[in-house]
């Protein structure tokens, strides 16, 4: 999918999860919802993101 933001163009990365429907979790407008759970546990790399604002440089936890 091609995104757009402030004048520059990007390709937006395309993610793909494996998911489980699960039991129903409530009804919304009459008609119920089920639950859905990941099938693999996934963990987000937290890695410090070194950033300047303003010319001042810093770190985000």
């Amino acid at each position: 999918m091609k995104l757009q933001f402030h004048g520059k163009t990007y390709e937006a990365p395309h993610v793909e999860w494996d998911v489980s429907e699960g039991e129903v979790g409530g009804v919304y407008r009459g008609k119920p919802w089920k639950v859905h759970h990941l099938k693999e546990k996934h963990r987000h790399n937290h890695s410090h993101a070194k950033l300047t604002y303003r010319g001042i440089h810093y770190t985000k936890d």
